[in-house]
């Protein structure tokens, strides 16, 4: 675990949290937020977006993220058990398991963990939050794929931060990059293709940048999976780098960049990446890295 930094015995802690989905790509930012900040004043613990498991799912998942930490070739039955862990597992998760390994804890990994059900914008969400914000106003770093409602920057006071796998606000919403893909436009590509930390506000992915890092050669992957997996690992570093950089200055915040309307780019909905939309996305990666390279 990370040691105590020196001011943060002296200061007075702000609560946060980090809100993550369930989901298997999320294990990995928790497993870095666990080894950063589960000795920081003021941690309050991980929220995931998920009804409660049972005692023995919750087991499951400990044990197969101990014995199989940072291990890249899951085959078998380590496959078949990483499978029921997680049925929905896509290909850019597949690709962060065969470039990055396996994370060391499951998004359920903390000891201070707060299951606030598949909806985080229900009535026990809501409560929760109401209690959690009663004495001050949390952070709350979000990494979770549901929009949230306007209480949620109501009470946190704004204090809400999102990370988003694209350069904002050329590539917005769902599978950013994937879709920027699709478009087939090599500059636009390039120009999306990295990550940004921003403030949640009630548009999609408008809030104020804090930070921004754009990836320079977006085509030196063997596929869009493999560009998709980097992004992730590279937007969780920042993320975590990030936070930390605010909760270790309680007398500033970011004050963050609001980009022009006009350079907003398309914000593109979950609900529309089909099976065929996956497979196009791939080939025009493909076909743009031939392009690119000839």
């Amino acid at each position: 675990m990370s040691p105590l930094p020196e001011q943060l015995r002296v200061m007075k802690p702000s609560n946060f949290y980090l809100l993550v989905d369930s989901s298997l790509i999320c294990s990995y930012l928790v497993s870095q937020w666990i080894e950063t900040f589960v000795n920081f004043p003021g941690f309050q613990g991980i929220l995931v977006k998920e009804k409660a498991p049972s005692e023995s799912m919750l087991e499951a998942r400990k044990a197969f993220h101990s014995e199989y930490c940072s291990q890249r070739n899951i085959v078998d039955q380590a496959h078949r058990i990483l499978v029921e862990l997680y049925p929905e597992l896509d290909r850019t998760e597949y690709a962060m398991i065969k470039n990055y390994g396996i994370a060391a804890y499951p998004t359920s990994g903390c000891l201070k963990t707060i299951f606030l059900g598949n909806n985080v914008n229900g009535i026990y969400a809501q409560e929760w939050l109401k209690s959690a914000s009663e004495e001050s106003p949390p952070f709350v770093f979000v990494c979770a794929s549901q929009i949230l409602k306007p209480w949620w920057i109501e009470m946190t006071k704004s204090r809400l931060f999102n990370c988003h796998t694209a350069v904002l606000p050329y590539a917005r919403g769902m599978y950013a990059i994937e879709n920027m893909a699709i478009i087939e436009d090599i500059d636009r590509f390039k120009e999306a293709a990295g990550i940004t930390i921003h403030y949640v506000n009630q548009g999609v992915d408008t809030g104020a940048i804090i930070r921004a890092q754009r990836i320079l050669d977006p085509f030196q992957f063997d596929s869009i999976w493999d560009l998709k997996a980097y992004s992730y690992i590279l937007e969780f570093d920042l993320y975590t780098k990030t936070a930390k950089d605010i909760l270790l200055d309680p007398q500033t915040l970011p004050a963050g960049i609001i980009s022009a309307p006009k350079l907003q780019g398309p914000n593109f909905r979950i609900n529309q990446f089909t099976l065929e939309k996956q497979a196009q996305a791939e080939q025009s990666y493909c076909l743009m890295k031939r392009q690119e390279t000839q």
